[in-house]
């Protein structure tokens, strides 16, 4: 009882002190926080990011996504270790595509998959154009071929001229199949016209690799060219009698050929020296009559762009013929009236450009910029808007899907790049230009000029900002006074080179075009009077490694949300553009670097550049090597390999894991087996030789190898931590098959060596 009475007693208080408990607990719940101003903050900058967005979605900006998930498709294909399922590919896609007409209605689902199918279209398309080449690659005899073809394309260099032959017999002890197109370089002055039968007596080389780990495939843009084998010619080539006429194309390569060959010896009639060889350059597309010397101080001065056929070439055409076609037509009122002249005018530019296409040697960069330049004017034809960012967006799926590995090339990376900021920038500030005006005739003209050099300047830094990351991380070169040679050159090759360059062709067919050459040839040397000029400031042509291809890539995506999101949106751009910062740096260097054919050795020098044996060997793969490292000397440089020291058994050199030894004759192996940790040698070595070999053999599977010290100071062998230029465990069509690994293989350059050191 007394028991039950106190539990009653108590019971209030218990019920009154959790009551002013859970009166403590609630106010502190009512209590704000020290996070909760910033959770609002939050929820107040999403909600205006998602209003932003469903703005963007409704005005259909979104859509202008899709072709960079298109190009991001296939970038992901050429990133694939193997050939993917095309069987696979299709049905995935077409599944996609099915769920996304499926969820239209819904906004959200319908956007996600949209983009998601615009990916599964760029992988599947790149893998369908694959497919669709399917040939293997040329592993070339190691004697002479003989070839019999006709050219089908011709290039007179200073060193040697180079033909593309159009293959109708090779005759070679084991030739695995009859090449269709080899592209061959002949002693210089003896290669025929275009369209001339010849037989040549060839050295076909091995299909070319990267140069290093992460380099560019020189394989695989031949291969999609459709070029099955390039080589030198053993002697002067014969005229051949073949049966048949030519094929169509090389007909067609021929005409245009002997109208460039014709063209440009009119030039050469009025002009001579540098402005003669540019201005057969810009009017023809012929560029192997410009000495090293000036394309060298235009590449320093940032006017590189100039000397090839691109878009700022095209535009210039085009406007040039737009103008002239123009005005001449409003000088009769009743055609100025009556008659779209407009239209008139844009169709008249868009024939002058295409034949300008033809004529200048229908390069890939011009095919490009003819295209876009295309849509812009029939943009003016139908009466729409002319170069709008959905006009480049469309051109940009339009040349990935005629050419999906084009995604790869440095001048289709560059050429969007700038063009993309260029139509972003402008767009934002035509508002700004429409309230400019100016009272009196002075100011207007005043006003012009104004409009002109900060359009012009403009243009420059934004074009420059724009393709810096795609010039530094494929050149490893920075234009750090391109502005100033585009502000002081522009004007003379926009008022004088291509337009009185344009006017020379079309008064050609009336004898009277040597009135235009002469000015032509005043604007020429302008430009390169600044060129020079400009090169020769100090850090002219900076050189660097800094850039990436993680740390381009990041700044892809910043430069795609700045241009692409508008208002606060385009703030997300700061996000990549750290990233970007964060992930640049020079990449790790190699301490040895070792070539496929053992002949050309690198090491690391005591002064940190590399010291290359064997350069003259394989100039190309040297150069390469050099230009990684931002090294400014070629593969013809005095002294290059000053860290070896040879005899006529071989070469050494001193590295920090112990000797390496590059031998020349199989009576050094021993020798070099008791003194050197690495030896490099075409011959096998001794059986229980302690060093770690390295031979052709071996390289076969894996292309060039760079080797990096994996513990510092320690002379041992096995202490090199090794990295292909080529994965064992990648093969795509373009690349030569891998060749059987022998049972028992145990070469420091074999797979299954390398395979172990990553292991490691």
């Amino acid at each position: 009882m007394a028991g039950t009475s106190n539990t009653g007693e108590d019971a209030p208080r218990r019920t009154r002190g959790r009551g002013a408990r859970v009166a403590v607990w609630d106010a502190g719940r009512t209590t704000s926080r020290p996070f909760d101003a910033l959770d609002a903050l939050r929820a107040r900058l999403f909600a205006g990011l998602a209003a932003e967005i469903r703005v963007e979605a409704e005005a259909g900006r979104l859509v202008l996504w899709l072709p960079v998930l298109f190009a991001a498709g296939i970038l992901l294909y050429f990133g694939a270790e193997q050939e993917p399922s095309l069987v696979a590919c299709l049905i995935l896609t077409a599944a996609l595509l099915a769920a996304t007409l499926a969820v239209r209605a819904r906004a959200f689902s319908f956007a996600v998959l949209a983009g998601v199918t615009a990916l599964a279209c760029g992988f599947t398309l790149a893998c369908l154009q694959t497919a669709r080449i399917a040939r293997p690659v040329l592993i070339p005899p190691p004697g002479s071929v003989r070839l019999t073809g006709f050219v089908e394309h011709l290039e007179k260099r200073a060193a040697a001229d180079r033909i593309l032959l159009r293959v109708e017999r090779a005759q070679a002890k084991g030739l695995d199949f009859k090449p269709e197109r080899v592209r061959l370089s002949l002693p210089r002055g003896s290669a025929p016209t275009v369209g001339t039968g010849l037989s040549v007596s060839a050295r076909l080389l091995p299909p070319l690799g990267p140069a290093m780990a992460g380099a560019h495939d020189f394989g695989r843009a031949p291969w999609f060219a459709g070029i099955d084998a390039v080589g030198f010619a053993l002697s002067p080539p014969k005229p051949a009698d073949l049966a048949g006429a030519p094929p169509l194309a090389v007909r067609v390569a021929a005409l245009v050929h002997g109208v460039r060959v014709a063209l440009a010896a009119r030039i050469r009639l009025v002009l001579s020296g540098a402005a003669a060889d540019i201005a057969v350059a810009l009017v023809t597309g012929d560029r192997s009559s410009i000495a090293p010397a000036v394309e060298e101080s235009m590449r320093l001065s940032g006017l590189t762009h100039v000397l090839s056929i691109s878009g700022l070439h095209m535009a210039l055409v085009a406007g040039t013929l737009f103008a002239l076609v123009r005005g001449l037509l409003a000088l009769f009122p009743p055609l100025a009236l009556g008659a779209p002249v407009k239209s008139l005018a844009a169709l008249c530019a868009l024939i002058g450009s295409a034949l300008y296409l033809i004529l200048s040697g229908n390069d890939v960069a011009a095919q490009r910029s003819f295209l876009m330049l295309g849509l812009v004017l029939l943009g003016v034809i139908v009466g729409r808007a002319a170069l709008t960012l959905r006009s480049v967006a469309v051109a940009a799926v339009l040349v990935l899907a005629a050419a999906p590995v084009s995604v790869l090339d440095p001048g289709m990376q560059m050429s969007f790049a700038a063009t993309l900021a260029l139509v972003a920038a402008f767009e934002r500030l035509r508002p700004l230009r429409l309230g400019w005006t100016a009272d009196g005739r002075m100011a207007r003209i005043a006003l012009k000029v104004l409009l002109f050099v900060g359009g012009l300047a403009l243009t420059s830094l934004v074009a420059g900002l724009a393709t810096a990351p795609y010039g530094a991380l494929h050149f490893q070169r920075i234009g750090a006074y391109g502005l100033l040679s585009n502000l002081a050159a522009m004007p003379a090759v926009s008022f004088l080179v291509m337009p009185f360059g344009l006017l020379g062709v079309l008064l050609l067919p009336f004898g009277l075009d040597s009135l235009a050459w002469p000015i032509m040839g005043l604007g020429i040397d302008i430009m390169v009077g600044v060129s020079d000029k400009v090169a020769a400031l100090p850090g002219a042509g900076l050189r660097t490694d800094w850039f990436n291809p993680p740390a381009v890539l990041a700044a892809s995506l910043a430069l795609l949300c700045l241009c692409l999101l508008r208002g606060r949106l385009a703030a997300i751009a700061l996000v990549p553009a750290l990233a970007a910062l964060a992930l640049g740096g020079a990449p790790p260097r190699a301490d040895i670097l070792v070539a496929p054919n053992g002949r050309t050795v690198a090491v690391r020098a005591a002064d940190g550049r590399l010291s290359i044996l064997g350069a003259t060997s394989n100039r190309m793969v040297a150069d390469q090597w050099l230009s990684r490292e931002s090294d400014t000397r070629t593969s013809q440089a005095e002294g290059l390999a000053d860290a070896f020291r040879c005899d006529r058994l071989g070469c050494t050199a001193a590295t920090a894991g112990g000797v390496l030894a590059v031998s020349r004759r199989p009576e050094g192996l021993e020798a070099d087996c008791l003194n050197a940790a690495l030896i490099v040698s075409p011959h096998p070595a001794p059986k229980k030789c302690p060093a770690r070999v390295i031979t052709p053999a071996d390289m076969a599977h894996t292309g060039t190898l760079s080797l990096f010290r994996a513990a510092e100071g320690n002379s041992n062998a096995r202490d090199w931590r090794i990295v292909p230029a080529r994965s064992p465990r990648q093969q795509r069509p373009w690349m030569p098959l891998l060749p059987p690994v022998a049972e028992g293989e145990q070469g420091a350059g074999s797979a299954q060596q390398v395979e172990e050191d990553a292991a490691r």
